[in-house]
């Protein structure tokens, strides 16, 4: 009686121990908690239809001023070099970039200026590379990674949310341009203007 009690019990731990790690991995995905608390990440964020702060940003890469206000559509996106999800859509952000008329502007927290510059050499980014801080980060009320603003030609924010996979980013891109795959090339993204 005492094995299948012993059975039990470590039956009953391991399901705990699997549901526990499901939990986090959904918490994670869904930004159910966003640093403690329970607003979702892709309540995180400025509103949609609202403009984005103006602050003094800076490329990282030529210390030149980065302005987010310019009356083109762009994509603000957000990363961390400590994320790996934000490793994992860079190809799909780089493909954007490369082939595409929608300016990308990379606010990229991590240790310090050199740590964020090789990040961003690391994946060929063209775009400015804005070391972004706890103010940064605040003032966009951004609070996770990776973290998208698509912002229309008016300079009001069209989209925002967690952005982990192509398909999301498709999306996000829709306000401003129309996405679509290729069927000939399904690993290519096509926007059209």
């Amino acid at each position: 009686m005492s094995v299948a009690i012993v059975v039990i019990v470590a039956v009953c731990l391991a399901v705990t121990l699997l549901n526990l790690i499901l939990t986090a991995v959904l918490f994670r995905q869904l930004g159910v908690f966003v640093l403690g608390t329970s607003r979702g990440a892709n309540d995180s964020g400025i509103s949609v239809g609202r403009r984005l702060p103006r602050l003094d940003l800076v490329d990282a890469r030529s210390n030149a001023s980065v302005d987010v206000h310019t009356r083109e559509p762009k994509l603000l996106f957000f990363g961390s070099t400590a994320c790996s999800e934000c490793s994992l859509i860079y190809p799909d952000i780089k493909y954007v970039e490369d082939h595409y008329d929608i300016q990308v502007v990379n606010l990229l927290f991590g240790k310090d200026i050199a740590d964020v510059t090789a990040y961003a050499q690391r994946f060929g980014v063209k775009g400015p590379v804005v070391f972004a801080n706890e103010e940064i980060g605040q003032a966009y009320d951004v609070e996770v990674s990776p973290f998208a603003f698509v912002v229309d030609h008016r300079g009001l924010v069209a989209a925002k949310g967690l952005m982990n996979t192509r398909t999301q980013l498709i999306k996000m891109l829709a306000p401003v341009r129309s996405v679509e795959f290729a069927e000939e090339h399904k690993d290519e993204i096509h926007v059209i203007a």
